[in-house]
């Protein structure tokens, strides 16, 4: 097997540490031999990191584009409003394409994900979906399907953000602004969306939503706060001050920066945005969110999605006509409760990493070209999607919407605008 040459579309904390830990340590199987990267500190980084040349290290997407074509595959891990953008472009210039969900952050861009799925074809199109590769998922889809629990009839997922990332990623970080990025369910949960489709193998029929912006809201700025963490004089006492959470926690201090010192962390907490109090933010995404969804099948489902947890966390809870199953991803573990005996057996998986699994996959179907059996297609993906567009919708006007019928709309809507921008 000759080395997968892969170019990365993003250096940040997934492109640096998720897809570049992996293909340093697997070295044997592929090769970064291009960057793609906006931000000075990360490129040289990463080009240090990979000895690449000048001419393979690129800040704009487009001049990366204009080169002739420079390696088998891109890994699209940049912004969530750009993945459509670089994926289809890639896919355009013969690359094959892994790409971060959620694919499209709006639903013009999702009404013609379908045909461009179908017009390539001879291109391997994947999704970023690692639970699809955990152990755990598979073991509950593997009993789901069994029937030895009897008919699965509801799940109950809880996904845990956890105060410390969401205010990194949704307060004061880059996913702050839905209308800039995507719906919450989206940023945070097209992971969620796509893994019920999976354990139900069915598709969502109706949805409901429920959710708002709580607590993270200008009128909690006290008068004795500051608009800054450092300057502030709540920071002993607030579990949200900036330098509690990237100057004590290693995990979050590499998301604010890919070459971190002690100057530039100074700099960061006195000028930037993550040293901003989460009261004075500009965010308005919602920090709780509970969905309830109807599958073709008549599976129900409650999705709840909270930044109010200490850690970040998935459980999931699943309800058999004989039994139930609870599963904690954290954990690693799934709890098996039959209802004919008192008797719990417990699996306990070691720890693994779904994303190199993915990873791994991406680079043998490159190899393969087993293209008419990807276990994580873009083309797959496509549903759960639609699912995470009606839920906002759902959510904003207060309604239980017919996924199918909002998909049909949508879809008439956008082929209408288009055409009345294309005849002017």
């Amino acid at each position: 097997m000759n080395k997968i040459k892969l170019a990365i579309i993003g250096a940040g904390v997934r492109g640096r540490y998720t897809y570049g830990e992996f293909i340093k340590d697997n070295n044997d199987i592929c090769e970064v031999v291009a960057v793609v990267e906006r931000k000075i500190g990360r490129k040289e980084k990463f080009k240090e990191i990979f000895d690449l040349s000048e001419d393979k290290v690129f800040e704009d997407i487009n001049d990366f584009f204009e080169k002739e074509k420079m390696a088998d595959a891109v890994i699209v891990c940049s912004n969530d409003n750009t993945n459509f953008y670089i994926a289809t472009t890639a896919l355009e210039k013969g690359y094959d394409v892994l790409v971060e969900g959620p694919v499209a952050n709006n639903l013009d861009k999702l009404v013609h994900l379908k045909d461009i799925c179908k017009n390539n074809k001879d291109k391997v199109f994947m999704a970023a979906m690692p639970f699809r590769y955990s152990k755990l998922f598979l073991k509950l889809r593997e009993i789901i399907l069994s029937k030895e629990m009897g008919s699965l009839i509801n799940i109950n997922y809880n996904s845990y953000i956890g105060y410390k990332k969401f205010v990194h990623n949704f307060v004061r970080g880059n996913w702050r602004l839905d209308n800039d990025t995507a719906p919450l369910i989206l940023t945070n949960s097209c992971y969620d969306l796509d893994i019920l489709e999976f354990l139900t193998n069915s598709q969502c029929e109706k949805i409901s939503s429920f959710g708002q912006l709580n607590h993270f809201i200008r009128k909690n700025l006290q008068l004795d706060m500051s608009e800054l963490c450092i300057r502030c004089s709540k920071d002993k006492e607030c579990p949200y001050c900036a330098q509690k959470i990237y100057l004590d926690d290693d995990e979050m201090i590499q998301a604010v920066h890919i070459n971190l010192t002690k100057e530039n962390l100074k700099n960061i907490l006195e000028e930037g945005q993550y040293g901003q109090c989460v009261y004075s933010c500009d965010n308005n995404v919602s920090d709780n969110l509970i969905s309830i969804l109807k599958f073709k099948n008549s599976i129900t489902a409650t999705l709840n999605i909270s930044a109010f947890t200490k850690e970040e966390n998935r459980n999931i809870t699943l309800m058999f006509t004989h039994g139930e199953i609870y599963a904690d991803l954290q954990e690693n573990t799934i709890i098996i409760k039959k209802f004919i005996n008192e008797k719990e057996v417990v699996i306990k998986f070691d720890k693994e990493n779904a994303d190199g699994k993915l990873i791994k996959a991406f680079i043998n179907e490159i190899e393969n070209r087993n293209l008419n059996n990807l276990k994580s297609s873009v083309l797959s993906t496509i549903n759960s999607h639609v699912t995470g567009f009606a839920c906002e919708f759902a959510n904003v006007s207060e309604t239980i919407v017919d996924i199918g019928e909002f998909w049909s709309e949508s879809c008439e809507m956008t082929k209408k605008i288009e055409k009345l921008l294309l005849s002017k």
